[in-house]
């Protein structure tokens, strides 16, 4: 692994524009209150179509659009890799398999999301949760297997939440009103939330995150995106491939 100093982190855009923008930020501002410096940071936006964003928003991908996805993934990597990246993220739970496959592909770790984020499920001693996600993070199971019971709103919340996420390609986010009124009618006893899905991540403040017990992914994805470049000292962050640390 490079020294701290010669650290890069690749971040993969486009995917949620918003999301990646807010990682670059906050992995920036982890870093800098650790360390008293900038990162070093690489982005890449990968330029999808507005269909075939909707698509995955919607979980309508089929075959080919799944192959388009996946090959602009891979000329991402490779160009971070240009650019000098020793680490890559990507801020998009739909396409982390496969951001991760092309990280080991190009010889690189890969930072990751979905693990970090059952991390802090369980930091917060929860062993099940309510994933609010898009339908393609469902249908692959990226949740699935890491020892946290992961479930999906009941059918008529669930529908609410496929309706709030496709705004997204429409250029209307929901509000914070609207993510807290459906955090507070999915919610189950003894479980927490799981934003599962980048770009309805940063509309509650971390406060009234902390204190509902939601779990957000992208904060945890910057969190740990921020000890790769080395912020935290003694502790190694969650990456993949093996050589680095343990797929889970």
């Amino acid at each position: 692994m490079a020294q701290q100093n010669d650290r890069i982190l690749g971040i993969i855009g486009g995917a949620g524009v918003g999301a990646a923008a807010q990682l670059y930020i906050d992995v920036a501002a982890r870093f800098r209150a650790a360390t008293t410096r900038l990162p070093q940071i690489a982005l890449w936006n990968i330029p999808l179509s507005d269909d075939l964003e909707r698509s995955f928003l919607g979980g309508g991908a089929d075959a080919s659009a799944a192959a388009a996805a996946e090959a602009l993934v891979a000329q991402a990597v490779d160009r971070l890799v240009d650019a000098g990246a020793t680490v890559i993220a990507m801020p998009c739970n739909s396409l982390q398999r496969v951001a991760a496959r092309e990280s080991e592909r190009a010889g690189l770790p890969f930072v990751d999301m979905i693990g970090a984020t059952v991390e802090a499920v369980r930091a917060l001693e929860y062993r099940e949760a309510v994933l609010l996600a898009t339908s393609t993070t469902y249908a692959a199971g990226h949740y699935d297997g890491h020892g946290v019971e992961m479930a999906p709103p009941p059918p008529d919340q669930l529908a609410e939440l496929a309706a709030l996420i496709s705004r997204l390609g429409t250029g209307r986010p929901p509000t914070t009103r609207e993510l807290l009124d459906l955090i507070e009618r999915v919610r189950r006893p003894g479980a927490c939330v799981v934003l599962g899905c980048t770009d309805i991540c940063g509309l509650i403040d971390p406060d009234t995150a902390a204190a509902a017990a939601v779990v957000e992914s992208l904060a945890c994805l910057a969190d740990v995106a921020a000890e790769a470049l080395g912020a935290r000292a003694g502790r190694e962050p969650r990456l993949t491939p093996e050589r680095e640390s343990s797929v889970p």
